[in-house]
């Protein structure tokens, strides 16, 4: 059995209409602009108004408990949006994202998940940016809600010319704190965090500390597992191109040791740096985990 990463760079098997919809239909029910925005973003970029009183589906750090006593009901904070949001989506465009097992590489599943995302903010009416990198930033487009930003925006995603090379998540970070002054601004990281080491704490605890970020870890099933078989096969690393003969009876525990504590580390890591995250399965629609973290987060706690 041979096992290789996808490094050909061919063209991009999408269905961005279909990933739209699907995640749209998933939240529905969802009061997007009364809620996703003061969870997620946290109220930046709001101004107190007045009191309201508290709704089931409102956000529970906007009571005011010392107002709600002395009303004898239960006040909610009420706000007057400041300004508009700029959300930046930074996306891993390495070589470890060209992989996949199943029916989408991790590139693509990525792509069908930002798209959907970003289409809910811009008709939130506010506006997406997208910066990709990989050992460089790749790409920048700066944060816009006009007419021509989604379809920059899924031209680039799709492109498959710009992905492959090494990962150096530092030098993405840095770029950004260095070019980025608003405080009315949001990333969202989206990468496998394959690479990631313990020295790319200080940038994120940077980033974390200074904007309301997300962190969306997108795995393959066979980044966390290797396949059940009694045959030797033969894996490459995407970055330094290294190859090496597998027996997994004998590799499977502790690959899956290494990966857990991989894992745990970047968990602690987005702990550390106050930056809250999901895991999404790239053989898996992302619809309904990503609707349920959101619902997660309408409730004032983080995940």
């Amino acid at each position: 059995m041979v096992m290789n990463s996808v490094g050909a760079k061919g063209k991009f098997v999408l269905n961005i209409p279909k990933a739209i919809s699907q995640f749209e239909n998933a939240m529905q029910k969802f009061p997007v602009k009364k809620i996703l925005y003061r969870t997620i973003f946290r109220g930046k970029g709001l101004e107190f108004d007045s009191y309201r009183v508290f709704q089931p589906d409102d956000d529970s750090s906007l009571i005011d408990w010392k107002a709600s006593l002395r009303s004898n009901q239960v006040l909610a904070k009420k706000y007057i949006e400041e300004r508009d949001l700029n959300v930046y989506f930074l996306v891993d465009v390495s070589n470890s994202m060209l992989f996949g097992s199943g029916n989408k590489l991790k590139a693509e599943f990525a792509t069908e998940f930002i798209s959907s995302l970003s289409h809910l903010i811009l008709g939130a009416g506010d506006k997406i940016g997208l910066v990709m990198f990989s050992d460089k930033v790749v790409k920048i487009l700066r944060p816009s809600s006009n007419k021509n930003q989604f379809p920059n925006f899924t031209r680039a995603l799709s492109d498959s010319s710009l992905y492959g090379g090494g990962f150096d998540i530092d030098k993405a970070v840095e770029y950004c704190l260095r070019t980025v002054k608003t405080p009315y601004t949001i990333f969202i990281l989206i990468s496998d965090f394959i690479k990631t080491k313990k020295s790319n704490l200080r940038n994120m605890k940077l980033m974390g500390n200074r904007f309301e970020t997300l962190a969306v870890v997108i795995r393959d099933r066979l980044d966390d597992n290797l396949p059940k078989t009694n045959y030797q096969f033969s894996i490459q690393d995407p970055y330094s191109n290294r190859q090496m003969i597998l027996d997994p009876v004998i590799a499977s525990d502790r690959y899956k040791q290494n990966v857990i504590a991989q894992k745990k580390m970047v968990a602690q890591m987005f702990k550390d740096s106050n930056i809250d995250s999901i895991e999404l399965v790239s053989d898996e629609n992302f619809a309904v985990p990503l609707s349920v973290f959101l619902r997660g987060r309408s409730k004032g706690g983080r995940i």
